[in-house]
């Protein structure tokens, strides 16, 4: 009886807040990001990922993230964080990670959002100033947040065919035409201005060499974009 109890006694103690895993809801980043206290709700977000108790889960890495990117907007953070975009990247990458099951894709919505545009204006102007490695980067980036994501694995192709990549740029394509045709790319908004920007650029290169194959993208493509009025005058100038 006494040892039931006890049983009883300790199952409620780690039922209690004194038991629960520190910072498990992370309120303490929330209250210091929403107050604009990025650098404070930065390290306390990396120390969290660096805790043994609290290192594999997802949220502080977002956290970081998020801090470095706000951070990387502002000019009061330039000269002590001149990599803060960049560094906001990487611990997307890290969050995506530590995130598979994407638990958290609604509630940051509108972060995951602005990160992806900004990434891909970036790595765009990358790619117009013969930037490819810092474009290929960047989408790697993307593809770690979500694989499935086709526009990212399409411009990462192309990012490697700019630089004479042949086999990594066929390996990326690959993967792409596998996402389309398993009916598995991510569709957020975001997602699918980079993935009409990749195929439209992708099928206009292919045109020159074979039509077939500028038709047979532009085709995996179709059902993403059947009422753009942009997309089918690419496919009626190609394909005829």
């Amino acid at each position: 009886m006494k040892k039931f109890i006890a049983l009883l006694f300790f199952a409620a103690a780690l039922a209690s807040p004194s038991f629960a895993q520190p910072g498990k809801n992370y309120e303490d980043l929330l209250k210091l990001f929403v107050d604009d206290k990025f650098e404070k709700c930065l390290y306390k977000a990396e120390g969290y990922t660096l805790d043994e108790k609290t290192k594999k889960d997802p949220l502080p890495y977002l956290y970081v993230s998020r801090c470095y990117f706000e951070m990387s907007k502002r000019d009061e953070f330039r000269e002590k964080y001149p990599n803060s975009f960049k560094d906001a990247m990487k611990y997307l990458s890290k969050y995506g990670s530590k995130d598979k099951e994407k638990q958290f894709a609604a509630e940051f919505e509108d972060f995951f959002a602005a990160i992806r545009m900004a990434a891909m204006a970036e790595a765009e102007t990358m790619m117009e100033t013969n930037k490819a490695t810092k474009a290929k980067q960047l989408y790697d980036n993307l593809l770690d947040l979500d694989p499935n994501d086709a526009g990212a694995q399409l411009a990462l192709g192309l990012a490697f065919q700019s630089l004479k990549s042949k086999k990594e740029s066929e390996d990326a394509f690959k993967k792409a035409k596998a996402i389309l045709t398993e009916k598995k790319a991510g569709t957020t908004k975001e997602q699918l201005i980079l993935l009409k920007d990749a195929i439209t650029k992708h099928a206009t290169a292919l045109a020159g060499t074979s039509k077939e194959s500028a038709k047979e993208w532009l085709e995996l493509g179709m059902e993403y974009f059947p009422d753009d009025k942009e997309y089918k005058l690419t496919y009626d100038t190609i394909v005829g």
